[in-house]
């Protein structure tokens, strides 16, 4: 498979709700989505990033891979539902750039003293993730060989690391903040 294949396939794939996405258990991409009338909630606002054929309904939000080399055991169903749906957002780019952006809208409160990103509470985060985010998902063997080439074909305003949309520097500083509030 090659990048192209998986950027048409997160791109024409149906976009889930977390609670009605069935990962794949297998290596692969998935796709972050937003419903486009959540994109003001966040400070500053997230950019409209639509992407044909996917809805004109969601902006493309991040993109991730499981596993992330050839050592790791993981999958994309273990990295989604315990790390982005479920998890914390010290184990979770995802997580933690969306929490960056949310701080105000949802009142999150950093907690200091775990070596890691924290919050008191992860479970508004949680909810408003489960509400106003979306995934897609594409199984390939290999994904670490393939992921610098499809993050720049596909441009997402989160990702940092590979990304070159302008949107991510913001969400850098947001989550340099973020890791201050932390305490780290």
């Amino acid at each position: 498979m090659q990048a192209s294949d998986v950027v048409a396939q997160l791109l024409a794939s149906e976009v889930w709700l977390p609670s009605m996405a069935q990962p794949p258990i297998a290596p692969g991409f998935y796709a972050w989505w937003l419903r486009r009338e959540h994109l003001a909630a966040a400070i500053p606002p997230v950019p409209y990033e639509t992407r044909t054929p996917a809805s004109a309904d969601w902006s493309l939000l991040y993109v991730g891979i499981s596993p992330s080399g050839p050592s790791s055991r993981r999958n994309i169903a273990i990295r989604f539902s315990k790390d982005h749906v479920g998890g914390r957002i010290g184990s979770s780019t995802f997580r933690k750039s969306v929490a960056a952006l949310m701080m105000e809208a949802l009142k999150l409160q950093p907690l200091g003293g775990r070596g890691r990103a924290c919050l008191v509470s992860e479970t508004p985060l949680s909810r408003w993730i489960g509400e106003s985010c979306g995934v897609t998902f594409a199984s390939v063997e290999r994904p670490w060989d393939l992921e610098a080439d499809v993050i720049k074909r596909l441009d997402p305003p989160l990702n940092i690391d590979n990304g070159a949309h302008p949107f991510r520097l913001e969400v850098k500083a947001r989550r340099a903040a973020l890791m201050r509030a932390c305490g780290l």
